[in-house]
Formats: structure tokens, sequence, C-alpha cells
């Protein structure tokens, strides 16, 4: 998610969050380009620890089909860690409720057209806004999953008002 491009000069910020009905796991800031290793280092600082400190219960994790988070050596980490991943078809709808949030934090982290000089800054700035995510949206989201899938399949695959 690129949450800030400038010209001249400017940088972009890759962030990585997830989250789940109780909450929110720790944000991770990398650089724009990563690789399956990359990926599964940040998953097993982050997420691992997330899931163990609940148990993993009735938890699974929803990503796309990028290709660090869908190759043959990332899949066989989450198998040998255990984590269930919901099956995501490739070329299906994003339905993805952190889409949703990544929207509310643009939408804060800029709120009154605020522009940040530098890339610290706007960490600074996403962390606030993440760590005051109100617990209740949060829920709201996920309990908006079944009628995602459901609109999904009742409309054929075909574009939803999420």
């Amino acid at each position: 998610m690129y949450f800030s491009k400038r010209n001249f000069g400017g940088g972009s910020l890759m962030v990585w969050a997830a989250f789940c009905g109780n909450g929110t796991v720790a944000l991770s800031f990398f650089g724009t380009r990563t690789n399956s290793q990359d990926y599964q280092q940040l998953l097993a600082q982050h997420l691992l620890p997330y899931l163990r400190r609940r148990r993993r219960a009735n938890m699974i994790y929803q990503q796309d089909n990028a290709s660090v988070h869908a190759s043959n050596s990332t899949l066989a980490w989450f198998a040998a860690n255990n984590v269930v991943l919901l099956d995501w078809p490739a070329c299906s709808p994003d339905l993805n409720p952190v889409e949703n949030l990544w929207s509310v934090l643009v939408r804060r982290v800029y709120a009154n057209a605020k522009q940040y000089t530098t890339v610290n800054d706007l960490k600074r700035a996403i962390r606030a806004e993440w760590d005051g995510l109100d617990k209740s949206l949060l829920q709201s989201l996920v309990g908006s999953m079944p009628n995602r899938i459901f609109e999904v399949a009742q409309k054929q695959g075909g574009i939803t008002h999420y």
C-alpha cells in the first residue's frame, strides 16, 4: 500500500498490517521491493506472535495473491507454521476488509490536506492513527465477511458494493 508519493525527491512507503475483531497487529514498514523470504520473516516477527497470544482461536489469515504471498515457499511456510489461509482464487474480487481499513487510515493521515516532509513523520502519523482505531470498526469489518462472500457468490463474481 503506497501511503505517500511526492514529486521532487519525495519517498514512498510500504506498510504491512493485520487485524481481527479483537485488535490490530503492530504495523511493519518496509521498502517498496520485497521477496518471499522478506515476507516470511515479517510474518514470523509480527503475525506468529499475535496468533500465539490468541492461541489461533478460529483465526483465518486472508491475503491477496501477490507473488510473494502465493509463492511455493511462502505457502510451505504457512503450512509449517499452522497458519490457516482463506482460499483465495486467482482473479477473484478483492474483498479483503483491510482495504477498507487502509481507506480509513489514508483519510485520517491526510486529513485537512496534511503533507509530511519526511518518511519518518509519515510513519509516526500512520502509527498514531493505526493505534487509535476503534475496536467497533474492526469488529464491523470482520463481521462483514459473510455478507461480502455471499454477495460475490450471488453476483457470480461480479462487482459488489464493497
